[in-house]
């Protein structure tokens, strides 16, 4: 369910800047503010396409218990997901402090959706991390 509501609030994300960018209405941010501007649009839609395809795809597996938990898998997820996590944090703090008037890192609004992609990363490291625990822990001595 963790999972699904990262998803979903990424697949909102999307859809609020296509919003934005066909027919704008006032009670989104503007267009600008949703992308940091270090991909054309087109190439960043179909970057979010795929991203939501991969995750819909994760999450389909794990609801159908096709997913083998693994403990090295958990740990790359896992350290991959601290690491992106830690970089847009480091970004944000970088943003709102040093380079207030560089755009990729003032986008505040970009930069929360990378914390719910990485969010996403670390919920699947941990599911991989603990399930492979149980099942060492289940199998016979």
């Amino acid at each position: 369910m963790v999972l699904t509501a990262l998803l979903l609030l990424f697949g909102l994300r999307v859809l609020a800047q296509l919003i934005q960018a066909w027919h704008p209405v006032t009670f989104l941010p503007p267009f600008e503010d949703w992308a940091s501007g270090a991909l054309p649009y087109w190439l960043l839609v179909l970057c979010q396409a795929f991203i939501i395809v991969m995750c819909s795809r994760v999450i389909w597996r794990m609801h159908q218990g096709r997913t083998i938990p693994s403990s090295t898998r958990g740990r790359v997820l896992l350290t991959l997901g601290t690491v992106y996590f830690g970089l847009m944090g480091v970004r944000l703090i970088i943003g709102l402090t040093v380079a207030t008037d560089h755009f990729w890192f003032n986008a505040w609004l970009p930069t929360v959706f990378h914390f719910v992609l990485a969010g996403f990363v670390l919920v699947c490291g941990w599911f991989h991390h603990r399930a492979s625990g149980a099942v060492q822990r289940g199998s016979p001595a």
